[in-house]
């Protein structure tokens, strides 16, 4: 199936009475999206999801209809696979030639709201009462081969979930096997809803956040293990205006075109060099200038194009970047902003094809297997043992973040304590602080769940700030509840991982850490952010995903640190 993706756009934006202008010229390609990890010769895709003690298993896991495409009906199609393989793939339980692992961490209710709807059976004056629920589900996924580990992600972990008003499909096992019949569930009052809520709601949702997190993960798998046929619209930025003679830069915009289309990527080279000439010019305080910021904003986008497709992925990232921070300044326009972002993960996304997959030459290729079907469908999934009743999301991601960081140097001496018992707190007060005495070295303080199990439901030890010069903290899925306001006093803090924590709301303790270059803060329950933490404009990465916090807190937040990245 063909589909059409539309990656990146320059928008025309009229200038203003004295600055310059820009135009584009679009380039419309068919395109095959690679896999991203290497696939010549898979004949076996191994599924293991771990659900710890998560209540559901296989005969379970379809049991709540609603509006998600994995829940249809057989006589539909569960989903449009849209991908083709250079041969058959057979999907396993177990080890593969690669195999996927999915780890479910602590799901949460983040909020519900209750509504009401007619009774499905109408009956006069009949009212039904039910939840609309916002539901955290954590879910990192991992793809490996007999070498090791091939890539690592995440799935996003927030969905919207409905308890009540709803069908049930319920099973019964026969002396000939089971049969299967469809329920209407509705509560007629809020004392009931109220009441079968606290009963099975958890259960309900826990099996809803599941069903959904393996349709998000086959459509993961198939963008890196499959291949797409795709059709790319780019268009290429030039100047206009009466400042300067623009005729050079539209020339190139229009031969790089061509040689998009042609797919002939070297001929490129020259409006690189027109383009890189033109960037010379580039004056930020002249809005007169020939090349102002927006002029100068679809130049480093030309050029993050070019070098993709000419395979110099950190000098596209480079010009990615730059093009990005010209459209986080200024009047944003959200649209170009996510624009850029998204071309970002293509830039990333080229560069694994190239170094796994850049020497296959695909002719005919054959339809990816239903990924979805095989692992929900009972009759289909009866031979797939996939569900593992094992915690392993925090093993996963903890790999996850030591492979995508330098390690820092302080870091190899403290990997004993990852190992080492804490039975020495046996005895302790549960309100006594806990004592940091030893655990600081070279200006680093890592805790673990395993060593630290527990500071959980604990604040982080006031003793923190006895140590003034420290760089980094990691303090990651600790369960930690509040931080100390004498953190204000780490002036020398350059990095801070606080994330998959309990955190409600954070003291207003950034005005002083400008050294402060990377702040994870990801999967807390923040629902506002201290004032504190718009100045840090010198951040030059910031984790802010898995969390309560509203739009405008977020825009406020792009808009107040225009360099830095965000994840």
């Amino acid at each position: 199936m063909m589909k059409t993706i539309l990656l990146f756009g320059t928008i025309l934006i009229a200038g203003s009475l004295y600055g310059q202008r820009t135009g584009t010229d679009k380039a419309k390609m068919e395109f095959t999206q690679y896999p991203t990890v290497p696939i010549e010769g898979i004949e076996k895709l191994g599924i293991q999801v771990y659900t710890a003690d998560l209540p559901f298993n296989k005969d379970t896991l379809r049991l709540y209809l609603g509006n998600m495409d994995i829940l249809k009906s057989d006589v539909e199609s569960v989903s449009k696979v849209g991908y083709g393989g250079l041969n058959e793939v057979t999907l396993v339980g177990g080890e593969g030639d690669i195999t996927i692992e999915m780890a479910i961490g602590e799901p949460f209710v983040a909020s519900k709201e209750q509504k009401t709807s007619s009774c499905m059976v109408a009956k006069d004056g009949c009212t039904q009462y039910y939840y609309e629920v916002v539901y955290r589900m954590p879910a990192i996924v991992q793809a490996k081969n007999a070498e090791g580990v091939l890539d690592t992600w995440e799935l996003e972990p927030e969905m919207k979930l409905q308890f009540g008003n709803e069908q049930v499909e319920k099973h019964k096992k026969t002396g000939k096997g089971s049969t299967t019949s469809i329920q209407v569930v509705n509560y007629t009052s809020e004392e009931d809803l109220n009441k079968a809520f606290s009963k099975m709601g958890e259960a309900s949702l826990v099996r809803k956040g599941m069903v959904n997190h393996i349709g998000n993960l086959a459509e993961s798998i198939y963008e890196r293990l499959f291949f797409e046929e795709t059709k790319l619209k780019l268009e290429i930025g030039y100047g206009k205006g009466r400042a300067t003679d623009y005729t050079e830069t539209e020339e190139a915009s229009a031969n790089a075109v061509a040689a998009l289309e042609s797919e002939d990527y070297s001929s490129l080279k020259n409006s690189i060099t027109v383009w890189e000439s033109w960037l010379e010019r580039y004056d930020a305080d002249d809005r007169k200038a020939a090349v102002n910021d927006k002029v100068a904003q679809v130049l480093h986008e030309n050029l993050s194009i070019a070098y993709t497709f000419t395979g110099d992925f950190d000098k596209a990232r480079k010009y990615s970047d730059k093009a990005l921070e010209f459209a986080q300044s200024g009047m944003v326009q959200q649209n170009e902003v996510t624009r850029l972002k998204e071309f970002s993960e293509f830039i990333d996304k080229q560069e694994k094809v190239k170094k796994h997959n850049s020497s296959l030459t695909p002719k005919n290729l054959v339809t990816a297997p239903d990924i979805k079907k095989l692992l929900v469908r009972r009759k289909f999934n009866k031979d797939i043992d996939f569900l593992i009743a094992e915690d392993k999301y925090n093993a996963i991601q903890k790999n996850h973040g030591a492979s995508s960081e330098n390690k820092e140097s302080g870091e190899e001496t403290l990997e004993s304590l990852l190992h080492q018992s804490d039975g020495d707190g046996d005895g302790k007060d549960d309100n006594e602080e806990i004592s940091l005495d030893g655990r600081v070295e070279n200006d680093m303080l890592v805790l673990s769940a395993l060593v630290d199990a527990n500071m959980k439901g604990k604040a982080l030890p006031n003793s923190i700030c006895e140590y003034p010069e420290i760089k980094t903290i990691r303090a990651r899925n600790i369960g930690l509840t509040s931080l100390p306001d004498c953190m204000n006093e780490l002036t020398k803090l350059e990095k801070l991982y606080i994330n998959n924590n309990t955190f409600e709301e954070l003291p207003d303790m950034f005005g002083s850490m400008k050294d402060l270059k990377v702040l994870d803060i990801s999967n807390n329950n923040l629902k506002t952010l201290p004032e504190s933490i718009y100045t840090l404009t010198h951040l030059k990465k910031i984790f802010v995903s898995g969390n309560q916090l509203s739009d405008d807190d977020m825009k406020k937040l792009e808009e107040a640190l225009p360099k830095t990245k965000f994840k």
